[in-house]
């Protein structure tokens, strides 16, 4: 952020922070949501900070910004009957503030416990091999609304593999009763809305890790007799060759 800030004052550009999966987060010292001009937030229920339907908050410092918002998000009205915009109907109702408010006291708690098990993860799986675990950089702090790991076998990315490896891997670990998730199947540029716009220049990068990646459980009640039991599963498919 540090370095989009700078880039954005040079160039007199406008900074979007997409928080959707990173409330509480922090880049050194400060909270996401607060470093650019707009911060974006979800509370679909499955963020870390999630309603029981759906939701989201956009936070600014700009008044001038904040008023827009405000009007687009109520139908482009500034008082009752009377729109100065054409805008949607995205206002939180009542229930899922209050659910949120309540939930909102526990945030901190369920995020260091979501660290907790990042860090439980990160020692018990950093020696298997062709396993690349995430890592947080230096003067970030993550809330790991996921843990998500890379299967590959080869160091370098050059070009798309099938997912072979990884899909192998994700079998056998439901047959062992454990649920993983892959985010997300396909790379944004061969979403079929972009695929009619042309052209479309190749990600080698992003698509091979489209390939790669496998979310492990993640979530602020998970045992240590859970998180021993993926972690024992994958040291097994590394001792039977099927991680590649």
């Amino acid at each position: 952020m540090t370095d989009l800030m700078a880039i954005a004052q040079t160039y007199q550009l406008w900074v979007i922070e997409d928080c959707a999966q990173a409330i509480g987060a922090t880049w050194q010292g400060q909270k996401v949501g607060s470093i650019g001009h707009i911060g974006c937030f979800s509370f679909y229920p499955t963020k870390n900070l999630g309603a029981c339907g759906d939701g989201g908050a956009v936070t600014t410092n700009d008044e001038a910004i904040a008023h827009k918002i405000r009007v687009l998000a109520d139908h482009g009205r500034i008082e009752s009957y009377y729109h100065e915009a054409i805008g949607v109907n995205s206002r939180l109702d009542a229930l899922q503030a209050e659910i949120l408010s309540i939930k909102l006291q526990h945030l901190d708690q369920w995020n260091a416990l979501r660290s907790q098990r990042a860090t439980y993860y990160s020692q018990h799986l950093c020696d298997i091999a062709n396993l690349h675990l995430p890592t947080v950089p230096s003067g970030g702090k993550s809330v790991w609304n996921q843990y998500t790991i890379r299967i590959t076998d080869a160091p370098s990315l050059p070009t798309a593999p099938p997912a072979v490896g990884r899909d192998r891997v994700r079998s056998s670990l439901q047959q062992d009763g454990i649920s993983t998730m892959i985010y997300y199947p396909l790379p944004l540029h061969q979403q079929p809305v972009y695929l009619q716009q042309a052209p479309i220049h190749p990600l080698p990068i992003a698509e091979s890790v489209t390939h790669q990646v496998l979310s492990l459980p993640m979530f602020p009640e998970l045992t240590s007799l859970q998180q021993n039991q993926v972690v024992e599963a994958l040291r097994k498919l590394s001792t039977e060759k099927t991680l590649p």
